[in-house]
């Protein structure tokens, strides 16, 4: 769901970077006053966690040629609260612009308000909705489900939103937005059954890591939780994500490629020198980008990325895991730090 370039205009570019640098300025005050320092190691391995899970694009069911992955908005929002998720989803979609070059620089806005910001925030209310009253683990699971469909829902549709105040569709704004729901419509139901199964996982082992602790039985020791998630981050990161589909994205498949269709033409128009300009800048300085090696040195024209490699995609799981973590560690901890040192 990583935004391109191509799908903005210059105006709504920085009108979207505006909103999202002021919400996450929010969003860093509010959470600044709640978050303990048993939660700073929790936020970095769950963006770590989530970082490696989204390099893991899954072959859409009854839908041949596009992929999907999860955004774990919701996922995190229920664990942690929806301002600490929002600013480790927003984390790990800055290092994947910037490092990885997944999402365009000029997207980074969108991107954020879309998979970060509407998605913590939305999901949670969701969730809390549907499981208000006595706990009941039927009404957990069910609430976590509808909650990653509605927001997946509302993420794809913004999409096209933004896609057509910027002007750049090539087809009715109806085409578009039916494809982008359609195909996250599914997206949204897989990532409702992975975040029931982590929350499963979290109910057995430690209930109480959940911000609003579900019920259970402590059986592993907060570190312990801590050490399997991270081991099974590093799992994901460096090994399932050599089984990841190369399909194009739902987003991708929705608006520019569909090997399924060989005739398809895009249903997007963008001919700003300036965006051109973006990419290619986005192209010259990424380090390691689409995860793999680049083709040619930093600062040079050229191929963005060699042969992709399962060396390399490791690599890129497993580093940009690392890198992720120690962000939004360090992140929390600063936003704590500042916090004490007014109080």
């Amino acid at each position: 769901m990583h935004m391109a370039n191509e799908l903005l205009s210059i105006p709504v570019a920085a009108g979207t970077l505006t909103i999202a640098a002021a919400g996450l300025g929010l969003v860093c005050r509010k959470a600044g006053r709640i978050i303990a320092s048993d939660k700073l190691a929790l936020m970095g391995i769950l963006g770590a966690f989530i970082f490696a899970a989204q390099m893991v694009n899954f072959q859409l069911p009854a839908m041949p040629g596009t992929s999907g992955h999860i955004l774990g908005a919701v996922l995190l929002a229920i664990i942690l609260g929806p301002h600490a998720a929002a600013i480790v989803i927003a984390s790990v979609v800055i290092i994947q612009c910037l490092i990885f070059q997944d999402g365009g620089l000029l997207a980074l806005g969108c991107n954020i308000i879309n998979m970060a910001l509407v998605p913590s925030y939305l999901g949670y209310f969701l969730y809390k909705t549907v499981t208000a009253g006595p706990f009941n683990s039927l009404r957990v699971y069910i609430g976590s489900v509808l909650a990653c469909v509605i927001t997946m829902q509302v993420s794809a549709a913004l999409i096209p939103i933004e896609a057509a105040l910027s002007g750049v569709l090539a087809v009715p704004f109806s085409t578009f937005l039916i494809t982008m729901l359609g195909v996250h419509l599914l997206i949204g139901l897989v990532e409702g059954l992975v975040t029931v199964a982590v929350l499963g996982y979290l109910q057995q082992v430690r209930p109480d890591i959940v911000v609003d602790s579900l019920t259970g039985k402590v059986r592993l020791s907060r570190k312990a939780v801590l050490t399997t998630l991270a081991v099974f981050t590093v799992v994901v990161g460096a090994g399932f994500s050599l089984l990841a589909s190369n399909l194009p994205d739902g987003l991708e498949w929705s608006y520019a490629e569909r090997p399924d269709q060989p005739d398809f033409e895009t249903v997007v128009s963008n001919d700003d020198s300036t965006i051109a300009a973006v990419d290619d800048f986005q192209s010259k300085y990424s380090l390691l980008p689409g995860y793999s090696r680049r083709g040619s040195a930093i600062g040079e024209t050229g191929k963005d990325m060699a042969e992709s490699s399962a060396g390399w995609t490791s690599f890129a799981g497993v580093v940009g895991s690392a890198v992720t973590c120690a962000v939004i560690w360090l992140t929390a901890w600063l936003l704590r730090k500042k916090q004490s040192i007014k109080v």
